[in-house]
């Protein structure tokens, strides 16, 4: 057996050696995926954990999907950790599932919204107290910011993705952005309470941009999502304004329509 002392590099220079962003790989430290230590303030990755993780991202795998029962019992625990605040928790179970193959669409279909649902509907019947859904839905849009994809290879167009003024509610907007970027679409991701002419001088601005897409929440802020959908579609891009019953997946097969010029 070897006295050689293992190499230690600084994440800094894992991450150049990985060809990943430092803040990649931060998030695999904090996930597990890439072991690691704390010292003096700084990470430390050995060489071999480096070159393992490394060999693992070039071997071809197409891992199996968690089944459906599968995804049920972790949308439960994921339920009760966003009753708890536990952020922690909820980064762990969306991280686990993505690196076992679950699609984002699938994860958020499956596994987050039907918590954030049942959570909206005990606020509104008057069973928990405001904070606790606000709380939720933050740390919800929190993990789903860790995980955006940033696929390689070439992408299938550009799409604008924003919430008009009035319309406050940010994470359905974060939620689409994941989805189109996980199926290799650029997305300008502006949020929400943008005000319509400004998503007009965006799209005017910016002439690569294939389809925008308008999430909306509030029925009060129909009539501006509207307004701007019809001066961005006479400007030439094709343009859709989501609302209830819209799905993520439904999403996709639109923008594609849309960008293909089949709507």
């Amino acid at each position: 057996m070897s006295d050689k002392p293992e190499t230690m590099l600084e994440l800094q220079s894992a991450a150049d050696a990985l060809g990943v962003h430092y803040q990649t790989a931060y998030r695999w430290v904090r996930s597990g995926r890439l072991p690691a230590q704390l010292t003096g303030g700084k990470y430390l990755v050995s060489a071999h954990d480096v070159a393992e993780v490394g060999a693992n991202r070039e071997r071809p795998h197409t891992p199996a999907a968690p089944s459906p029962a599968r995804l049920q019992r972790q949308s439960e625990r994921l339920h009760q950790a966003l009753l708890d605040g536990d952020e922690s928790e909820v980064r762990k179970i969306a991280r686990r599932l993505v690196d076992e193959g679950t699609t984002i669409v699938d994860l958020v279909e499956q596994v987050i919204s039907p918590p954030l649902r049942s959570i909206g509907q005990a606020w509104h019947d008057g069973n928990l107290t405001i904070w606790v859904e606000h709380r939720a839905s933050a740390i919800v849009e929190r993990a789903l910011g860790d995980l955006l994809p940033n696929p390689r290879g070439r992408r299938r167009g550009t799409v604008m993705v924003a919430a008009v003024s009035g319309d406050l509610h940010s994470l359905p907007t974060t939620m689409a952005t994941a989805a189109l970027r996980e199926a290799n679409w650029h997305v300008h991701h502006l949020g929400a309470d943008m005000p319509g002419d400004e998503l007009v001088g965006f799209c005017a601005a910016h002439d690569e941009i294939d389809v925008v897409v308008i999430s909306l929440t509030n029925p009060e802020a129909a009539e501006e999502a509207a307004r701007a959908a019809d001066q961005i579609r006479a400007a030439g891009t094709p343009t859709l304004v989501g609302g209830a019953g819209k799905t993520l997946g439904g999403l996709i097969d639109d923008v594609q329509m849309a960008a293909d010029g089949s709507t």
